[in-house]
């Protein structure tokens, strides 16, 4: 028995699904759960995943009906990590349980660029406000207990928010407070341990090098050390990378969701090799979507698979 991770070709944006199956053990009145991590939704460019179609097609019951979404987390809604929340809300046949939100003041400067960046913020406020649909969840590092939900055995672990990023995001260095546009909201993103036995899957959020990778590294050393599969932090950039980090994750596969342009123009993967030259790199722009399967017993071999959308 396995878990899978699934990290889509959504472009210069994230979204990644975990379907963890249904116990085998203990209290088996406990389903399978579906985890959905941040939504970067192109309907209409066929060089990405439609994220919506690709859930319907992967996420669907015996008799066909369409699994529900147990747990959203928004990382942070800058528009690249909540691009196609809307659609996703208002579609009839999928329904999102929890949602996970961070404790914030951030407001966006403007809704250019992005068609659909205004409609996808009403819905992560319809999502996230006191008539939501779902049961809102805010944490951090400080909440305990530390392994969140532990008794479903979804044992996720808490790098990020804390309290010292989130006045990071929030104040400026003179302690004077930020306007709620200029709220660093990136650099308290949720960023994550989870572990499938003993291994471990670290999603590494959106944070850079300093402050955010430096408190995670000085604070969270234990549950960092040796995972098996870290999706690197700011889309696999080198504002994201933090080599004393990297080291110590000491990682089999290493996943970048990024576009071409981008892993061109701001890709990490040489820093990367040089800090842990033993790990496979992994991208969705090349060419598409990756599978885990990450079995809970260590004796057999975690697989993965990159197939174009579609194919």
């Amino acid at each position: 028995m396995s878990v899978k991770i699934h990290f889509l070709n959504v472009g210069a944006g994230d979204c990644t699904i975990i379907h963890f199956p249904a116990r085998t053990r203990g209290d088996k009145s406990l389903n399978e759960r579906i985890m959905m991590v941040d939504i970067n939704h192109n309907p209409t460019d066929r060089n990405y995943q439609n994220v919506i179609n690709y859930y319907k097609e992967n996420f669907r019951d015996d008799n066909g009906s369409i699994k529900p979404i147990f747990r959203f987390i928004c990382t942070h809604p800058h528009q690249d990590h909540i691009c196609g929340l809307d659609a996703l809300k208002n579609d009839p046949d999928i329904t999102i349980a929890n949602f996970w939100d961070l404790a914030h003041d951030f407001e966006p400067e403007n809704y250019d660029y992005y068609p659909t960046h205004e409609a996808d913020w009403k819905a992560y406020k319809n999502l996230t406000g006191e008539k939501s649909t779902a049961t809102v969840i805010r944490t951090s590092r400080e909440d305990e207990p530390g392994k969140y939900w532990n008794n479903e055995e979804d044992r996720i672990s808490i790098l990020s928010p804390c309290k010292e990023l989130r006045r990071y995001a929030h104040y400026k260095e003179d302690g004077t407070k930020r306007e709620k546009t200029k709220i660093e909201i990136d650099e308290m993103s949720y960023a994550l341990v989870i572990q499938i036995n003993s291994r471990k899957i670290l999603l590494g959020g959106e944070g850079r090098t300093t402050p955010f990778w430096e408190n995670i590294y000085t604070n969270c050393k234990d549950l960092i050390k040796n995972c098996s599969i870290l999706k690197a932090s700011h889309h696999g950039q080198e504002a994201g990378f933090h080599e004393d980090a990297v080291k110590l994750i000491n990682p089999e596969y290493i996943v970048f969701s990024n576009s071409e342009k981008e892993d061109e123009d701001y890709g990490a993967e040489g820093s990367y090799k040089k800090a842990v030259p033993k790990a496979t790199i992994l991208k969705t722009c090349e060419p598409g979507n990756i599978v885990f399967e990450v079995p809970f017993d260590k004796s057999e071999e975690i697989v993965f698979k990159q197939v174009i959308h579609g194919q």
